[in-house]
This record gives C-alpha cells, sequence and structure tokens, in this order.
C-alpha cells in the first residue's frame, strides 16, 4: 500500500474516533439532562399525591380512599401506576400484584426498575405528618423516553457517518490529488535522471574516441537541460497555486515567434495583437502544448485570433479515452499521460487562473488541435 493512503486511513481513522466519540458525549449530556428533568417532573407529580394524601389524612378512610383513588385513577390513564398507603390503611394501589417496594421506615427513594418487563422510574416517599405516617410509591414508565433517547442516538451515528463519508471522500480526494504530481514528478525525472547516469558511467569506461566522448557529453548536456525545464515547470506550477502572477499586456506575435524560433517544425499565424496575461505562464503554457505537439506530429501550425490560439499537428490521432479525459479535465496517471506528461496538468493549472478554456480534438482525417479560448478582459 503507497504511503499516502496508510497516512490517510490513519488521519480517517483518527478523525472518525472524534466525531463519533463526539456525538456520542453529546449524546450522553443530552440524555443526562432528559433523565434529570423527568426526574424532576416525577418528583413533583409524586409530592401533589402525598400533599393530596396529607391532606385527606384525617378525613373518613371512605372518602379519603374515594378522593385518593380518583387520583390515582388519572395518574394510570397517563401511564403512572401509584400505591398510596395511611399508616396501616392502603388507601389506593394501582401497582401489578406483588410489585412496589413499602419500606417501613421515613425517607425516599429513587431508582430505576422493571415492572411487567418494561422500565419505570420508581419513587418512594414515606413521612409522617402529625403522627400519620403516609407512603407514596410512584412508577413512571420510561418507554417512550428510553425511544427518544434511541431514536436520537441512530440519528446522531448515522449523522456521524455521514458526514465522517463526505469528509473521508474530500480528504482522499485532496490526499491524492496532493500526491498525484509527486507521482508524475518522479516520473518525469526518472528520464533525464537515468540519462545522465548512463552517459556519466559510459564516459568513465574509458578509450573512447572524441566523437563518443562529445555524443555522450551532449546527451548529459540535452538530459540536464530536461531536468531544468522539469524544475522551471514545478516552480512555475508553485507559483500558479500560490497566486503569484502578474497580468500585463503580451505582444502575442512575439510570443509565437519565440516558439517559432524554438520548434523548426512550427508554422505560426498571427491575427490577434494583445492577449492579457502573465507572460511567463502563458509562454509556458503554449510552450508545452507545442512540444506536445511537436512531438505528436511532423508538422505543427499555430493560429492565434479573436476566439483564441488553436495548436494543430498532424500526428497520430488520440485515443478516444484520452481524448475524453482531457477534454473533461480528468486526472490521469502518470502512465497514461504517455508524452504529454507533467506539461497538461502544468497547463490546466495556468488556463484556470487566467480563465482561459483547453479543448482538445482529433480524428485521423483532421489531426489533432488544441483550442485555448482566452479572455482579454481587463
Amino acid at each position: 500500500m503507497q504511503l499516502w493512503k496508510k497516512n490517510f486511513l490513519v488521519i480517517y481513522g483518527i478523525f472518525l474516533a472524534v466525531v463519533c466519540g463526539g456525538l456520542l458525549l453529546l449524546d450522553s449530556y443530552i440524555s443526562q439532562n432528559e433523565i434529570r428533568q423527568w426526574i424532576g417532573q416525577a418528583r413533583n407529580s409524586e409530592r401533589s399525591i402525598y400533599y393530596l394524601a396529607a391532606g385527606l389524612k384525617n378525613e373518613e378512610v371512605s372518602r379519603m380512599s374515594m378522593n385518593l383513588n380518583d387520583a390515582a385513577r388519572r395518574y394510570e390513564e397517563a401511564g403512572i401506576l401509584t400505591r398510596v398507603r395511611v399508616n396501616e390503611y392502603i388507601a389506593a394501589d394501582y401497582f401489578p400484584e406483588g410489585e412496589g417496594k413499602d419500606a417501613g421506615s421515613v425517607g425516599s427513594l429513587i431508582e430505576v426498575r422493571r415492572i411487567r418487563g418494561e422500565r419505570y422510574l420508581f419513587i418512594q416517599e414515606v413521612g409522617r405528618e402529625d403522627g400519620v405516617e403516609i407512603a407514596i410509591e410512584y412508577a413512571q414508565e420510561l418507554g417512550s423516553l428510553s425511544k427518544l433517547q434511541a431514536r436520537r442516538m441512530w440519528i446522531f451515528c448515522g449523522a456521524g457517518l455521514a458526514f465522517a463519508g463526505i469528509m473521508g471522500f474530500f480528504l482522499y480526494y485532496t490526499m491524492r490529488r496532493i500526491n498525484r504530481p509527486v507521482n508524475q514528478i518522479a516520473h518525469e525525472l526518472r528520464t533525464p535522471l537515468t540519462g545522465i547516469r548512463g552517459y556519466a558511467e559510459y564516459l568513465m569506461m574509458g578509450k573512447l574516441t572524441e566523437e563518443d566522448r562529445f555524443f555522450a557529453a551532449r546527451q548529459i548536456v540535452d538530459s540536464a537541460k530536461h531536468l531544468e525545464d522539469i524544475t522551471e515547470k514545478l516552480l512555475i506550477m508553485g507559483n500558479v497555486r500560490e497566486g503569484a502572477i502578474r497580468i500585463e499586456r503580451i505582444d502575442t506575435g512575439k510570443l509565437l515567434h519565440e516558439l517559432e524560433e524554438k520548434y523548426p517544425n512550427v508554422e505560426a499565424r498571427c491575427q490577434l495583437e494583445f492577449m492579457n496575461g502573465d507572460k511567463a505562464l502563458v509562454l509556458c503554457l503554449l510552450d508545452n502544448l507545442t512540444a506536445n505537439a511537436s512531438r505528436a506530429g511532423s508538422l505543427v501550425r499555430i493560429t492565434a485570433d479573436e476566439e483564441g490560439i488553436r495548436i494543430w499537428n498532424n500526428g497520430e490521432p488520440m485515443e478516444e479515452e484520452l481524448l475524453r479525459a482531457f477534454n473533461k479535465g480528468q486526472e490521469l496517471p502518470a502512465s497514461r499521460m504517455g508524452t504529454h506528461g507533467y506539461g497538461i496538468q502544468v497547463c490546466r493549472e495556468i488556463a484556470r487562473v487566467h480563465g482561459f478554456k483547453l479543448r482538445f480534438r482529433s480524428s485521423k482525417e483532421e489531426g489533432t488541435e488544441v483550442f485555448c479560448q482566452i479572455s482579454n478582459e481587463k
């Protein structure tokens, strides 16, 4: 596995743990607050029954039982179980048989327990009012709270995974995009470095004719120039991505004349007097496109007019897949780019910062043409 992919997995794993851990902590905090609120509300309801029983403690047993049962029945309709004991008399009992807890000591108890297989918030309070012992047992079902918390937990998990997935995609895409130029650079550098090393070892063999030594030295110089050209492209790419460009008025005729002098098989026709842009970057853009065209065909024509600049060559047509990828701006591995190499990526970046558009077309009958649609807005 490539190093950048390993780094991605480590970073993404940490990010996933932070996101999911943070959401779980948030869910736990919200759940605790909800439980505290439920306890407070249940405590207030339980105290209401206690005060009602305390107010009826001196009434007749039948009247007290009727009033307490009426209140307990309304609580039961709301899913709340109650049991009221005044001294030894059970004034109201809406608990299932055998459920509940009646401790005979003064005090209170709050806990979560299961009644009939369901979770209930159970509150017990035993107190004395003017010598009369009052015991209240109160149980409120937690089913709705449990469902709410479970639903929120699943929502948090889903949202966390979705967010982590989206961020993971952008992280992977960004790291791959950062790493791809490195692979392309390595691919570009391998050729001149191999040439320099090979011909240097050839010179060290000795017993070479003057012609052989000159040929080897010439190859080393050419490889060094190629290496210098790659380095210049990297520096230009850095300036482009940092936004360090200077827009000026460029003499298009002189620009095309420089390309004619550099490439013997180029014919240039200029109908555009000036264009706006960074001269060094625009020259690099056209130089890369012209170099690709010169390698592909024996004849290259460059035409500049108000619409843009066209670079045509009479070489073999490009593969349909490669042509489609170039027009869609898709990134391709160095092995698929062939002789186009790192220069196409440089051209895309330069065109993007200038507001230019690159379009490729290629056929066996008409040859291959790159059209650079320019913008001369000031």
